[in-house]
């Protein structure tokens, strides 16, 4: 069933917090969660099923912080893999979860940690473009 005529005729429930919970299982302060999508799969996998076992039906990827101010465009941990991996994440939890109820993903996306301007040195149109690119690894 499409989304928009589900919200028509039920309520569809979120996921929570994921960062507190990836804390709870070993993240150190100062670590970036979205790594944890290459260096611990498993455990941001079994974050999301716990969710859809609670009834669930739409859970956000991992990629709440993942931008290319904090990611680049190179190496293991660059950002297309951060978005592609928190997805694939999520994708296997919804498909482990094999119940008969659509589930959905959503691209998780947060603040870039500056401020635009007058207050900070972000350019609005800046902002938009990190964004964006955030958000076509994510399609």
């Amino acid at each position: 069933m499409d989304i928009r005529q589900k919200l028509k005729s039920q309520r569809i429930y979120f996921d929570g917090g994921f960062g507190t919970l990836l804390q709870d299982k070993g993240l150190k302060a100062g670590e970036l969660p979205e790594i944890w999508n290459i260096s611990n799969p498993q455990v941001v996998t079994e974050i999301h099923k716990s969710y859809l076992a609670a009834g669930c039906d739409i859970i956000k990827a991992n990629t709440f912080g993942a931008n290319c101010l904090k990611f680049g465009d190179e190496g293991e941990f660059c950002l297309e893999n951060i978005v592609s991996s928190g997805l694939l994440c999520a994708k296997k939890a919804v498909a482990d979860f094999g119940k008969e109820a659509e589930k959905y993903i959503a691209l998780d996306i947060g603040p870039l940690g500056r401020f635009l301007k007058p207050l900070g040195d972000l350019d609005f149109e800046k902002a938009v473009e990190i964004f964006a690119k955030t958000v076509k690894l994510g399609v």
